[in-house]
């Protein structure tokens, strides 16, 4: 049973027990994977969190792939640990810190939307490799995070009236409401990456392509080679969504989709992505006043997204960050 906390990040953690060296041996000396600001980020960290996410990595059978994804993932945790750990630095100038209490009411609401008591949730974590300490540790750290990101983020986050109405106008009034679901997989472009490095990118999703292209199961392909988080658990499932949820480049070309087809690599701004249309519908228009709540807090989601970005590459341009792994 996979536990889920709404509203915030999806949980990744497992404690990793160190055996101590006899002391005859010399002792093993922690690598600094990265500095951020005063604070160290250690490498155990980022081995301790990549973890659980090595299993389906080592199903890879190529083993250029599979060091190659290996190396993705491990980046992507550092990432995560260093935007972490500016978002603590940023809580303790804003003053803000998670209670005991605030963290107790979080489990009782985990435990209520997975109808779980207390030895099914501690049998649930001990199924993923975490203890009910780790449990805690990593929840209290998701809910400063959703808490600073609603301070300095949210503020930023406006929808107007009007551009619930313009929404509605455009996508689901008289019947134009089309909605698609598709799948992806992402190759990330590291930041600062030269042509080749671009080059090389862009022909690893080409080669998936045409795996896909070939008959290969798009979800597979997915699962062993997506860098977006997200969705990679879950094949690569990007959901029902209609227009104005993409970047342009990448919708024109979903919406213009027949179900079944694959195509790409089609470059965004952070790297390429490999989609497949799974299905095509029209929903019936239904009243403004039945859809305008939703509406908004589609939008405000995908502000908050796009905002969130902007705010933590502002906090890394003002705080001294030095990547050593």
């Amino acid at each position: 049973m996979r536990i889920c906390l709404k509203r915030t990040a999806a949980l990744v953690g497992l404690a990793v027990s160190l055996a101590a060296a006899p002391a005859a041996r010399a002792r093993v000396v922690e690598r600094v994977a990265a500095v951020v600001g005063d604070t160290i980020v250690l490498a155990s960290e980022v081995e301790e969190r990549v973890a659980p996410l090595l299993a389906d990595v080592n199903q890879i059978r190529d083993p250029d792939k599979r060091a190659a994804r290996a190396t993705a993932l491990r980046r992507e945790v550092l990432d995560r640990l260093i935007d972490d750990e500016l978002i603590v630095q940023q809580a303790a100038e804003l003053k803000l810190s998670i209670s005991n209490e605030q963290v107790d009411a979080s489990i009782e609401e985990i435990k209520k939307q997975n109808n779980l008591n207390d030895e099914q949730l501690r049998d649930a974590l001990r199924s993923q490799g975490m203890t009910m300490t780790a449990y805690r540790a990593d929840l209290r750290r998701q809910l400063l995070r959703f808490r600073v990101l609603n301070i300095a983020v949210g503020s930023r986050v406006n929808v107007s009236d009007d551009e619930v109405r313009a929404y509605y106008e455009r996508h689901m009034k008289d019947g134009s409401n089309v909605q698609v679901r598709a799948s992806h997989v992402f190759i990330a472009i590291p930041d600062g990456a030269d042509a080749q490095v671009v080059a090389e990118k862009q022909a690893q999703a080409q080669k998936i392509l045409e795996r896909a292209q070939a008959g290969e199961d798009f979800a597979k392909l997915a699962r062993e080679a997506s860098d977006d988080a997200a969705t990679r658990a879950d094949g690569g499932d990007l959901g029902y969504f209609g227009k104005d949820m993409l970047p342009k480049s990448i919708e024109e070309i979903v919406f213009s989709m027949k179900v079944g087809d694959v195509r790409g690599p089609i470059r965004a701004d952070r790297g390429f992505h490999v989609i497949k249309l799974i299905d095509r519908k029209l929903k019936d228009p239904k009243p403004f006043d039945q859809v305008k709540d939703d509406i908004r807090a589609q939008l405000r989601q995908k502000d908050m997204e796009r905002q969130t970005k902007i705010y933590l590459a502002e906090l890394r341009k003002k705080t001294l960050v030095d990547i050593r792994y």
